[in-house]
């Protein structure tokens, strides 16, 4: 009986396509081949030297015992409850969306799961078995409900109330972070007031640019002019420039006395309003950051093409119901990698309220080194820091990402 010879079994399609791509691009010729050996040298001794300070020479000592000033900065002990109170519903409204959105929802999730890895690693203190068992069960149970949801016939409806509960998320954190007078928006520091700041200039800049780039488009000559103006006199003037207004000259605009501008820890009063120094900073950055959300929409804007426009009103729409159903959602779509880069250089930009006085996440790593204990810890404590800030932008870009694949965002 003659024995049957087997042919080798192939590679596999993905090798073959990584291997034809690394001749072609990276070993095509000598000074291609020499180029990417020299390339992958640097890279390599590179990476050792930062893996051998990461898990060799450094002593991150200075970020466990200075786990609280990182990422809460001097909020009251005896309050953390309150960010438990807003933890534990987002952890099961993340799993919701997961459930609901086996994409986006996904990255959402993702987002979630990291911030809760690094709270727990971090920030927690004490006994944290009940809320960190509550905080996963919320997280399941949110996911297993919104799988149900989403192949039952109440998916339309489920998907509504979770993007509402998304919405209602930031006024319920607002005011329980600023509920009563045991908490000061002053206590605010570190990772918690560097994401308010963040979330409150996006949450409150984008309405704001959306309504100057309509203007700037209005064919009324006032509104429009108005418009112009405040776009481009806001994007010609440094966000520093705009910080340092806030907290000293808006004291003098407003009509207060004129101590609070030598001091730098009075409020502002206004008819039974109370502005200090976060307030000013986030209206600060709501005003800087809505001149350039301004244009980057009005370019959306400009990408609809103008038969749609007088199809609609050939239909008989008015101007209202062709702005919010047919132009802005298309004009959105179209510049959704610009908003999101905008997204995330004013999550980056927040670092700038170190020069107000305000101890932001940065500013909390500048303290920790100027401890007797942790001089010259400079390092460790940027590193850190700078890993915060790559994990929120990174996490930030890739939902971007799955949000134009979904959308079909450069597909006709």
């Amino acid at each position: 009986m003659a024995l049957i010879s087997r042919a080798p079994k192939p590679p596999p399609l993905t090798l073959l396509i990584a291997r034809r791509w690394a001749r072609e691009n990276l070993f095509g010729s000598f000074a291609n081949a020499a180029l990417t050996v020299i390339t992958a040298l640097i890279i390599g001794m590179i990476l050792f030297a930062v893996l051998r300070f990461v898990f060799a020479s450094a002593e991150w000592e200075v970020i466990t015992t200075n786990r609280k000033l990182f990422f809460i900065g001097r909020f009251p002990a005896d309050e953390t409850w309150r960010l438990w109170v807003i933890l534990l519903p987002l952890s099961g409204l993340a799993g919701l969306s997961w459930g609901l959105w086996s994409s986006i929802g996904r990255r959402l999730a993702a987002m979630f799961v990291i911030g809760v890895v690094l709270i727990f690693l971090f920030m927690a203190e004490g006994d944290v078995a009940l809320l960190t068992a509550g905080t996963i069960g919320l997280f399941i149970g949110g996911y297993v409900l919104g799988r149900l949801l989403a192949a039952s016939r109440y998916l339309a409806l489920a998907r509504n109330l979770a993007v509402g509960g998304w919405l209602l998320t930031f006024p319920f954190t607002i005011f329980l972070l600023t509920a009563g007078d045991d908490v000061d928006t002053l206590d605010w520091g570190g990772l918690l007031l560097t994401m308010m700041l963040a979330i409150v200039g996006i949450v409150a800049s984008f309405p704001l640019a959306l309504l100057l780039a309509l203007g700037r488009a209005s064919t009324f000559p006032v509104i429009r002019l108005f418009c112009v103006g405040y776009i481009e006199l806001i994007r010609g003037v440094p966000l520093i420039t705009l910080l340092f207004m806030a907290k000293f000259i808006l004291p003098l605009m407003v009509g207060t006395e004129r101590d609070s501008f030598l001091g730098t820890d009075l409020p502002i009063t206004i008819p039974g309003v109370e502005l200090d120094d976060v307030l000013r900073a986030m209206a600060a950055i709501t005003i800087f950051s809505s001149a350039y959300l301004a244009e980057i929409i009005r370019g959306g804007l400009q990408s609809v093409p103008r038969g749609q426009m007088e199809a609609a009103q050939a239909l008989g729409l008015g101007t209202a119901r062709i702005l919010a159903f047919i132009v802005v959602p298309q004009a959105l779509r179209a510049v959704i990698p610009a908003l999101v880069g905008q997204f995330i250089a004013l999550f980056k930009d927040t670092s700038l309220v170190v020069i107000v006085g305000l101890t932001e996440l940065l500013k909390a790593a500048q303290q920790v080194t100027a401890q007797p204990d942790f001089i010259g810890k400079q390092a460790e404590a940027l590193l850190f820091v700078a890993l915060i800030y790559w994990v929120v932008a990174f996490s930030m870009s890739r939902a971007s990402q799955q949000l134009e694949r979904t959308l079909g965002v450069g597909e006709r």
